[in-house]
């Protein structure tokens, strides 16, 4: 029987949809309404769009430069969650339906297929989509085996665990909230997505960074699709609603949704791009729409042909190439070389020293109780020490005429790997090493 239920599981996972052999319907060219990012201030049933808070299209700045440092924080880590540059990795997580799973295929095969070297290699594309199900799979409290299948079932044979986990994309939707009617749709919806991503740091300890989005266009859902309710129209439109006000809750400063301090209960969230435009109606602020062959014919009319996965895939890379929360670590440099981002802080300081000493500290390995070596000159010299996040966790002033060495005490440091700066005369010098306790 165990073997039955690991060959279920494992045809369930690698199903990308259960065929419903509907076609799609090319007749319903346009709904009427109006995407989200060009309603703006105006309002789509007393309800105002705009993909952030008070009608507007960009990223309050206060949360923009958290994501910003949150992107330039990112480092390869080992399978215990521990920075690790020369066989760490960086994980980005697929996390939806077969909708999602479609798309994020054809976004990592363009990526990896890349001849220009422009994409970071570190990075691992994990698709933990799962075909046929919705939000209410990741919601119950009593229900793991979601994520219990995502790890064994996908991470652990590529050799990952779910402390590796630091960045994820979701696009899904509810299969049980089938009442299209708005706002009640939108907002079950808007509430299993709180749920979820409550589960999904629950799940990956180490995730910093979620971008999520709603459905395409679903009108060439025709009536005999089994998905209608979910991904065909209005309930497409319907979505963006749900993850707009997700998003919105933790911009305003929702302490459930917490992404930053101690015991952060959230990772910090935001629109990846918002792919509903009104069929072949173009959207005001880009010109997108969707055509008929963006879809497949035998698929529902909900599931993207190869034309349609190119689309999303495609803006999809723009957006990660480009946007400040993401194009520290997405695009590549000279800095990820053997996946090594050591000439960057979290401050966005360079160290100017391309190749850090580790002979300078004593003992190291140690319990964050150790003596450095300071150069024997005069004047001052200013010791900064980084964790492995980038961020500064001890600072201090050193005479070098006065003393050799300084001991230094990080008090209640956690074991891992660690940077200590000496900065004299506008030159860094760094030390790496590492806290064992």
């Amino acid at each position: 029987m165990k073997i039955l239920n690991k060959t279920l599981i494992f045809l369930l996972l690698i199903a990308t949809v259960s065929l419903t052999q509907a076609q799609r319907d090319c007749s319903n060219t346009s709904t009427g309404n109006i995407p989200i990012n060009d309603l703006g201030t105006d309002t789509f049933m007393g309800y105002q769009g705009g993909l952030y808070p008070e009608g507007s299209n960009t990223m309050p700045m206060e949360h923009r430069s958290a994501g910003y440092q949150i992107g330039k924080s990112i480092r390869p880590l080992d399978t215990a969650g521990n920075v690790n540059m020369d066989e760490g990795a960086i994980v980005f997580a697929a996390i939806g339906a077969s909708t999602a799973g479609n798309t994020f295929s054809t976004f990592k095969k363009t990526v990896k297929g890349d001849t220009l070297d422009r994409y970071n290699k570190c990075i691992k594309f994990i698709d933990m989509s799962f075909g046929g199900k919705g939000l209410e799979t990741m919601t119950d409290p009593e229900i793991a085996w979601y994520w219990d299948v995502m790890r064994d079932s996908v991470l652990a044979p590529a050799g990952l665990t779910p402390a590796q986990v630091q960045i994820a994309w979701m696009k899904t939707g509810s299969k049980t909230d089938t009442i299209v009617e708005f706002p009640l749709q939108a907002d079950s919806i808007y509430q299993k997505y709180t749920r979820a991503v409550l589960r999904l740091k629950d799940s990956f300890p180490n995730l910093k960074l979620l971008y999520l989005t709603s459905h395409a266009y679903g009108g060439y859902a025709g009536d005999s699709s089994n998905n209608v309710e979910v991904a065909g129209e209005p309930a497409a439109y319907y979505g963006g609603f749900s993850v707009k006000w997700l998003i919105g809750d933790q911009v305003s400063g929702d302490m459930a949704l917490r992404f930053n301090g101690p015991n952060p209960q959230a990772p910090w969230m935001a629109w990846a791009p918002y792919y509903w435009a009104d069929g072949t109606t173009p959207r005001s602020t880009d010109g997108l729409t969707w055509e008929c062959d963006d879809y497949s014919e035998y698929e529902g009319g909900f599931h993207l042909s190869n034309q349609g996965k190119d689309k999303e895939a495609q803006m999809m890379i723009d957006f990660f190439y480009t946007d400040a929360s993401s194009k520290k670590w997405f695009r590549n440099a000279n800095r990820w070389t053997s996946c090594s981002p050591s000439a960057r802080l979290a401050s966005g300081e360079f160290w100017n020293d391309e190749n850090p000493t580790f002979a300078d500290i004593f003992p190291s390995p140690n319990n964050g109780v150790f003596t450095y070596n300071v150069s024997d000159s005069e004047g001052f010299t200013y010791l900064r020490v980084f964790n492995h996040t980038g961020q500064l966790i001890y600072e201090r002033n050193v005479d070098g005429s006065a003393a050799n060495q300084v001991n230094i005490d990080l008090g209640n440091a956690n074991s891992g790997l660690y940077y200590l700066v000496s900065s004299k005369n506008g030159q860094n010098k760094t030390t790496v090493f590492s806290v064992v306790k």
